[in-house]
């Protein structure tokens, strides 16, 4: 099996994402969405959109849904036969491994967890995989998944606490992007070169952190100099109590995923005993 060729299960905006990644690293797309004809973008890329979810799985080697938890589960169901001996990865949150595996026992299952940035190649990707999973299996999922950047291997148990900062991670940069923009539009800077030396900075500023080995605190420390503009701006920062707002946010983020966690599975588990009566 090759697995050039992917379909897509709900391209909506990560959906349509990780398609894009996708399609950008060679792989055969098919984007599928009920509104199809919100994929023009993607159509116009050269991919092939369709609102037949069981079309698209039968004409694909690996199959990444990207729908809710609960929409996923009835999907599946309505599929196996079509899903039979295929590599299957979620990017579905709070659907856990468990039941993935139990709906798809003939089929290579994958769970993972990406972002937006995944759209050029720039996503964190986390996955986690049981010992069914084969060493053939998992490389093929692996070519799959490094087309949407850094990946690495995780824990299930990490899933829900990942989710607020590698899923949810991007909107917090651009929070910071856009109000670094506002601030240089304050002191009288031309929006697109406050937007260019925002987004640059933030660029390099990461590229330091991956490559350096340094600590945060040390990197931190070599921009800092006694009584200049520098030390300046981060006592503001923190006389705002920035660092406290960034862990309280996160914080509330990853109890919101383990609540919504354990309500789906709740949910799911009544249904599925009132099915049985």
């Amino acid at each position: 099996m090759s697995n050039k060729s992917v379909a897509i299960i709900g391209a909506g905006t990560m959906g349509s994402a990780v398609a894009v990644a996708l399609k950008n690293n060679g792989y055969s797309v098919v984007a599928t969405r009920r509104s199809v004809e919100k994929l023009d973008d993607l159509k116009t890329m050269g991919m092939e959109v369709t609102s037949d979810n069981r079309e698209a799985i039968v004409k694909s080697d690996a199959i990444i849904f990207s729908l809710k938890p609960a929409e996923t589960v009835v999907q599946i169901q309505q599929m196996q036969g079509e899903l039979k001996g295929k590599l299957v990865i979620s990017i579905c949150a709070s659907l856990p491994l468990s039941k993935l595996e139990s709906l798809l026992p003939e089929s290579t299952v994958i769970r993972a967890m990406t972002n937006v940035a995944s759209r050029v190649g720039g996503g964190f990707t986390a996955y986690s995989i049981t010992e069914k999973v084969s060493e053939e299996g998992e490389k093929q999922a692996l070519d799959i998944l490094r087309c949407f950047g850094e990946v690495e291997k995780i824990e299930e148990r990490y899933m829900d606490a990942l989710t607020p900062i590698s899923g949810s991670g991007p909107a917090y940069i651009f929070t910071v992007i856009e109000a670094m923009v506002y601030a240089g539009l304050k002191v009288g800077l031309p929006r697109e070169l406050a937007l260019r030396a925002s987004y640059q900075t933030i660029l390099g500023s990461a590229k330091l952190v991956a490559e350096s080995g340094d600590s945060l605190s040390a990197l931190k420390e070599t921009v800092i100099t006694p009584g200049g503009v520098t030390i300046e701006a981060l006592y503001e920062l923190e006389d705002s109590r920035i660092t406290t707002a960034f862990m309280k946010a996160i914080e509330a983020a990853a109890d919101k995923a383990k609540k919504s966690s354990l309500e789906f599975l709740n949910n799911l588990e009544e249904t599925e005993t009132k099915g049985t009566h």
